[in-house]
């Protein structure tokens, strides 16, 4: 994943020479306790039953699409849609042929379907990629169902932290990464965002991720990457770096390393004629 930040890569996948970086880095954190449970956590939030009619938007490689179609039914269908060609074409390819979903490259803000096609509407960790994120919840609420559910999970970057010694330059790089993404304080904004829209019971829930393995936060966060453009930008000296990662590196290996990020979780109703 050395060749490919992941901040800003994420935007346009299918504009990158090579998209192995991203596929590896959503199978990665798919594999990790939290996100598991907070997407299992999502599931009961949707309260998702047979029959109903599912549709997820930023779908990857449909790790959440095929999970989800389990707990509709062969009654019930899921939809995932996704900007990228390419992640579309591997979530086809992983799907069972005895699994009841479809998927379709899609723009989130101009979504292919009629209004009121859906009883459910999930978005994981997309809206911090996209330009007009409100217009996004705009066209799922169009596309749901009334009395339909809508869930939406994504990061707050503002809150990420990683430890050390040396504040200023972990105050460097946690921004440096911050400000890489189109939306970096999505997650703060995402109950304000369901309000505008129209939905009710409006539910916000925060979770923290917390890695206490540096090269494991590397993977998932980019952090020698992140350092290395400081030192580029000329933000952070080459010497002052390399002591910053050794550190890092000397607190994972005795347990003191910390890595931390706020998400927030958040659900709404769309109300019934």
């Amino acid at each position: 994943m050395d060749k490919e930040y992941l901040a800003t890569g994420f935007a346009d996948v299918d504009g990158r020479d090579d998209a192995t970086a991203y596929k590896q880095c959503l199978a990665l954190l798919d594999s990790l306790p939290y996100f598991r449970e907070y997407k299992l956590r999502s599931y009961d939030l949707l309260s998702l039953s047979t029959g109903l009619s599912v549709l997820e938007v930023g779908c990857g490689l449909g790790d959440d699409t095929l999970r989800m179609a389990t707990r509709v039914g062969p009654n019930g269908v899921v939809v995932g849609v996704d900007s990228s060609a390419r992640m579309i074409e591997e979530a086809i390819s992983r799907n069972p042929a005895d699994v009841r979903v479809a998927f379709a490259q899609a723009d989130a803000r101009d979504l292919p379907f009629k209004t009121e096609s859906f009883s459910r509407c999930r978005v994981d960790r997309t809206l911090q990629h996209i330009e007009g994120p409100w217009q996004v919840i705009r066209e799922m609420v169009r596309v749901l169902k009334p009395g339909g559910v809508l869930l939406a999970y994504d990061n707050d970057w503002g809150t990420f932290s990683v430890s050390g010694s040396d504040t200023e330059s972990a105050r460097i790089i946690e921004s440096m990464w911050m400000e890489s993404f189109t939306n970096s304080w999505i997650g703060r904004y995402l109950k304000r965002y369901f309000l505008e829209a129209g939905l009710i019971n409006v539910v916000m829930e925060p979770s923290v991720s917390v890695l206490a393995d540096f090269e494991l936060a590397d993977r998932v966060y980019n952090l020698r990457q992140t350092v290395n453009r400081a030192v580029e930008d000329g933000r952070i000296i080459s010497e002052v770096a390399d002591e910053w990662v050794s550190e890092l590196q000397a607190q994972s290996q005795s347990g003191g390393f910390l890595c931390t990020l706020t998400a927030y979780t958040v659900v709404g109703t769309k109300p019934s004629r």
